[in-house]
């Protein structure tokens, strides 16, 4: 499972979860994604393990798991 705990400019934050990390790479391929790249990314968790970022946002995100 995939939980991505993320900040919109001037909102509290809020955290969105996928089965698979599959799922979360699809959905930003749509032409509306399901978050946008620039969102800033406080904490993301892939099967319970914290992901450690360089770039903490949805697109850096986003990149590491693509690779």
């Amino acid at each position: 499972m995939l939980e991505i705990h993320y900040i919109v400019t001037g909102s509290d934050e809020e955290v969105k979860k996928y089965d698979k990390a599959s799922d979360f790479l699809g959905a930003q391929y749509k032409e509306v994604p399901d978050l946008q790249d620039n969102y800033q990314v406080t904490k993301a968790l892939l099967d319970g393990k914290e992901i450690e970022l360089d770039d903490k946002t949805i697109g850096g995100l986003f990149n590491y798991l693509n690779k």
